[in-house]
Formats: C-alpha cells, structure tokens, sequence
C-alpha cells in the first residue's frame, strides 16, 4: 500500500534509481537506515511508517541509492526525499528534515517575486482612495451601498469607539459579524486603531468562540444585535457596531501610527487536527499579499471584487479589502445567496463582478448553471482548493 504522496506533474510507467555520496561521518548502518526511512515516510504520509512499494532505500558502500516508482515521484522529488534522508542519518533526532538549501528554496526562492512596497499600511492607502474618489461607490451588500467616503466614516466611528474602551497597540479585537457593510468597517476600524483583527462567524459553537478569544488574549468584541449569539452575555469588552455608530465620535482620520512590523490580523485553523492554532500576520505581509493580489488578479480602478469567502478563511480578507486601494469596489455577497447558485450567477452579473474565487466544486456548480441559462459574465474566475483554511 502507497503511504507517500504523488510528487510528479508527468506520470509514466516504470521505476528509477537516485543515488547520492554519503558525507563523512554520517552512519550507514542498517538499523540507522531503517529509522531515518521511517521518519522520512512518516513525514511525506503524515502517519507512522516504516515501508512503501513506491520508495525502498539502501545503501552500497558510502552510497544511498533510492529505487521509486516513476508514476509516483519523478527524479527531482526523488533527489529531495534522498536529501530528507541524509539530514536524518547526519542528525537523527533533527525535528526537521529539510536541509539547509531546501530550507532557503522553500522560504526564500517559493515566496515569489519581490516588489516595491509603499511605507504605507492597507487602511492609509484606502485612506488616501478616499481623498481621490470620495463619492464612488466602495461596497455593495444586497440593496446597500457605501461610497469611499461613507466607508470610511463609519471605520472612523468605530475605530474612535474601540480607542475610547482602552484598546491599545496590538490589541486583539475579536469582529462578531455576518459578511456585511459593517464588517467591513469594523475591519478597518481595527487597522486605524493599530489594534489586531480576529475573525469570529458568528455561527460557530459557543464553547470553540470562547476557546479562540482566550487563547488570542482577545481585549475587546465588536459585534451586532443577531450576531451575538455565541458569545454569552454582553460584558464590558463588548460593543455592538449600532450603539458605536450612536456615540457621535468624530468620523475624520485618526492618524494613528502603525509600523510595517506591527501585529495586523489573527486567523484560527479549522482544528481539524487538533487544538485549532491562531496564525498571525503582521501589517507588512499583509500588504505584501495584497499588492501581490492586485497585480496577479490585475484588479483596478473601476473594477469590482466579490467578497465570498467566510470570516474566517484567509482570503476573505483580500477579497474584502483589495479593490477599495486602487478605485474599484467590493460586492459583499451574503451566505443565502451563495448556497442559490442560480441567485449566485445572478448576482455577480448584475454586479458586473470582475474577479470571483471559489473553490473548484462550486466554480463546477456555476458552469452548469451558465451552461442551463447562459450569462455573459465578465469575470477572472480563480479556483482555490478547498483544504486550505
């Protein structure tokens, strides 16, 4: 039985040999053999193993030759998985098995081209969109729409309302909300405040919602009236969006300082291996993923983005924020109207959506849809895999 991933974009029939000098120094015995080719499927299958009909490993006087199936790997995984190989027998207990040159490919060389990058954070550059288009439309939700000015407004109400509860720099700020105007605006509210912003889907169990804001060390929840379910009963560090709006807080730009190497933004794991685990983003990456967005996507002024995503999946956030930085503008597409894929359809046509991501399945679903009623839709349709959260 297969244990070992299929690491080849060209299959074919057959098997073949790689082989690789031992350095000096490092053990050849059989028993040391056997434990590193444990570790080393263990690794690629992500459970214990100890053999695999795909890859068998020996070793000929200082030589390690690996014999694998050419319809499973092809030879340049084959010269990685011997490299696996030796960083184990060189160190056993080494807890990761890449070596140094693939460690420097894998963070370096795969993490795509270097761009300039303004010293500007995401909310100062929709800032300065607000100086250019004031009266444009920004987002659409439903029947609803915000020009850049209103936008930004309410982000500024809402950021003054979270500074005025004690939110200091980089505090976490758990957002409660559905996919809505609101959202939005509390999102960069968290941004111009300089606090960290959490995604919470206001849907999820009670105890994983706790579970998530202990373990962020969440300072203060920004929610809405329907949303709060899950969260117990209001407590100090509690605001709801509506009440905020109701302060009066000044709505001009806050001028907050915030460093590229400030912390911007949380996001959990599924959990679907364990204790879901917070990963964090700071201000210059994020900006980075943007810009690299804008200029993959080819998104511009003018043109719109659909926001389909969860709360609580990465892209939401690309998806949320990137045409309000160069002119375009952001269609909020609400759950219910996700799971009509002939509502779907229609909406992104009479949005006149430009970039769409979905995962494939549902991008599946839509193509039977436009083939059973045709659209023109004039969209970049990008797939993603559903396994990433």
């Amino acid at each position: 039985m297969e244990t070992i991933p299929r690491w080849t974009l060209a299959p074919v029939p057959g098997v073949a040999e790689h082989e690789v000098p031992l350095p000096d120094g490092v053990s050849a015995e059989p028993a040391a053999l056997k434990a590193a080719h444990a570790k080393v499927l263990g690794a690629l299958s992500g459970e214990p193993a100890e053999n695999d009909p795909a890859l068998q490993v020996s070793v000929t006087g200082r030589t390690l030759r690996l014999r694998y199936r050419t319809d499973v790997l092809d030879a340049e995984a084959a010269a990685r998985i011997a490299g696996y190989h030796l960083a184990v027998l060189a160190e056993p207990g080494r807890p990761v098995l890449l070596s140094d040159a693939e460690l420097r490919f894998q963070l370096d060389e795969l993490a795509g081209p270097r761009r300039e990058l303004p010293d500007r954070r995401v909310h100062e550059l929709f800032e300065d969109m607000v100086e250019v288009c004031p009266d444009a439309v920004a987002a659409v939700q439903g029947g609803r729409q915000w020009t850049y000015r209103e936008l930004n407004s309410r982000a500024n109400q809402l950021s003054r309302g979270l500074l005025s509860r004690g939110l200091t720099r980089e505090g976490v700020v758990a957002v409660v909300l559905e996919r809505n105007l609101d959202w939005m605006a509390a999102v960069l509210a968290v941004f111009k405040a300089g606090g960290v912003y959490l995604p919470v889907e206001p849907h999820f169990p009670a105890e994983r919602v706790a579970r998530v804001l202990q373990r962020a060390g969440c300072a203060l929840v920004l929610t809405e009236r329907g949303s709060d379910g899950s969260l117990g009963d209001p407590s100090d560090r509690t605001l709801y969006v509506d009440e905020v709006y109701a302060e009066g807080h000044s709505d001009g730009d806050l001028g907050i300082t915030v460093t590229p190497g400030q912390l911007a933004y949380i996001y959990f794991t599924s959990g679907s291996t364990g204790e879901p685990k917070g990963a964090m983003c700071e201000h210059a990456g994020f900006l980075n993923h943007v810009f690299a967005k804008l200029d993959d996507l080819g998104i511009g002024a003018g043109q719109v983005v659909a926001q389909t995503a969860p709360q609580c999946f990465d892209i939401s956030l690309w998806q949320l924020v990137c045409a309000p930085l160069v002119g375009g503008r952001t269609l909020l597409v609400e759950q219910d109207v996700i799971l009509d894929v002939a509502r779907f359809a229609d909406t992104v046509e009479a949005g006149r959506v430009n970039v769409l991501q979905v995962v494939p399945s549902y991008l599946e679903a839509v193509l039977a849809e436009l083939e059973r009623q045709p659209r023109e839709l004039p969209i970049c349709a990008v797939c993603r895999s559903p396994g990433r959260p």
